[in-house]
């Protein structure tokens, strides 16, 4: 259900709220310490950073919203780290093909391939990473992400149950 209001809200908005976020982890963490005591306190925590540390490199770059970040913090907590991978997996390849598809929609693949080559190209001989500017050219080559959480939660769903 969570996930449901986060995307229908991030459709709407562009935003994941900090209320929602707040409350997705709180509820996580309760879930843990109930079923491991002291313990979940710790996993929670553990299952929360996990992908704060692993996606911030795609957060510097602008690739990935602080929001989809949170929100893959609050499935890590309510569920374990497992789950977490699975549902991270699934929605990263669940997000490619929708970037494919609206990239082939658009017409703009090959331009966009080429922005991208320049910039890694850029990175590497610079030594820095830059913002990935991907509103050169408006709105239209971005997907909202939380669509691509949602559909990989429910992917992971099926292959873990």
């Amino acid at each position: 259900m969570l996930l449901l209001i986060a995307t229908a809200t991030d459709l709407g908005t562009g935003k994941v709220r900090n209320r929602l976020i707040c409350l997705g982890l709180f509820t996580g963490t309760l879930f843990q310490i109930w079923e491991f005591g002291l313990w979940g306190l710790f996993l929670s925590a553990v299952q929360i950073l996990f992908p704060v540390i692993v996606l911030f490199l795609l957060f510097l770059m602008h690739a990935l919203g602080a929001g989809d970040i949170k929100l893959f913090s609050v499935i890590g907590c309510i569920w374990n780290l497992k789950f977490l991978c699975y549902c991270m997996f699934f929605s990263f390849l669940t997000g490619a093909v929708f970037s494919l598809g609206k990239l082939l929609y658009q017409r703009n693949l090959i331009a966009r391939l080429m922005y991208f080559c320049r910039y890694v190209k850029n990175s590497l001989e610079n030594k820095k990473l830059g913002v990935y500017d991907r509103q050169s050219d408006g709105k239209q080559n971005t997907i909202c992400f939380t669509t691509a959480i949602l559909t990989g939660f429910c992917i992971a769903m099926g292959v873990i149950m």
